[in-house]
């Protein structure tokens, strides 16, 4: 049997492709299911719930396979600890920055740098001229949405585009939909502290240890606004329990189509500010525009990386 999951503790995107994926492959006449490592992020509950679907718990799962497909996931930090390197065969993603090779030895790699993996998926049922279910198809459609804003973030491409237009003419998919899951989850309950353990992430690059934590709401603006102090210390919380080099949050503005970053100090402020461009004030900045973790990524390996660079070359001299 074959196990195709994604990170822990799932959105929408990675949710989706495994479902959607496992569907392909079975009609294929393989032997796969669908299972994902804790809850689902709120957008993915709601869609889900929306098509009237249900993905496995991936936990059972995982001991008795003999192989696993990872999609919209490259790294074995922020999968299952459950899951074993050397039983993934195949990897689909969309990260510029991964270690995917060496960390799956026996997986064959794709990725590409489209602004959603469900496009890389849906493109699989085009090529292979298998239509996928009505569910997989609103599954897959809302992911493209939820990752491209909407088709507004600028890491959409023409490839998002012409899947999302093909999903389309296979079922009539509510435009509204996608509204209501923006709104759904910019319902963030519970403390911040408690919001940010949802999206627990971290990252290593270059010697430096960090997270970022993404939110992508309706009405960032108000929320900042009522939780601003508690923002702050709960980055300062998370920066000094888990020893990292730096932390900082990015609010993703999903009706201005722009990022609020906020974070825990100025000398963190005076780091991501020379990273993204950006100036701080009082531990908040604005980016006119756009721009996802997976794009803020990139710019920190440059950075580091360039860092390094000058440090080795002063020392030569």
């Amino acid at each position: 049997m074959i196990l195709i999951t994604c990170y822990d503790g799932p959105d929408l995107d990675g949710s989706a492709c495994a479902f959607a994926y496992s569907e392909l492959l079975k009609t294929t006449g393989k032997d796969v299911i669908a299972g994902i490592f804790n809850k689902l992020r709120m957008e993915a509950r709601f869609a889900f719930d929306m098509v009237g679907a249900n993905i496995a718990d991936g936990g059972a799962l995982a001991r008795n396979t003999q192989e696993i497909i990872l999609v919209d996931a490259c790294e074995i930090k922020g999968v299952s600890k459950q899951i074993d390197p050397g039983k993934v065969t195949e990897v689909i993603d969309h990260r510029a920055v991964n270690q995917a090779k060496e960390e799956f030895p026996n997986a064959k790699i794709q990725i590409e740098m489209v602004g959603s993996c469900a496009t890389l998926i849906t493109e699989k049922f085009i090529e292979q001229n298998i239509k996928p279910s009505r569910e997989s198809a609103t599954l897959l459609y809302l992911a493209i949405a939820s990752n491209t804003i909407n088709f507004k973030n600028n890491v959409t491409t023409d490839r998002d585009i012409k899947a999302a237009d093909y999903l389309k003419t296979l079922y009539s998919i509510d435009q509204k939909l996608v509204l209501e899951m923006f709104q759904y989850q910019s319902n963030l309950s519970g403390t911040i502290m408690e919001i940010f353990e949802r999206d627990k992430w971290s990252n290593h690059i270059a010697g430096k240890d960090f997270s970022v934590f993404q939110f992508e709401i309706v009405g960032v603006e108000k929320f900042i606004k009522d939780n601003f102090d508690e923002i702050v210390r709960s980055l300062q919380e998370v920066q000094s329990e888990e020893k990292f080099d730096f932390v900082f949050a990015t609010f993703v503005d999903l009706e201005k189509a722009r990022n609020t970053f906020i974070v825990p100090s100025e000398e963190v402020g005076k780091l991501v500010g020379a990273i993204l461009g950006v100036e701080f004030t009082d531990n908040i900045a604005y980016y006119p525009k756009i721009i996802m973790r997976k794009e803020i990524m990139p710019k920190i390996k440059v950075y580091f990386e360039n860092e390094q660079a000058s440090k080795n070359s002063t020392a030569s001299f």
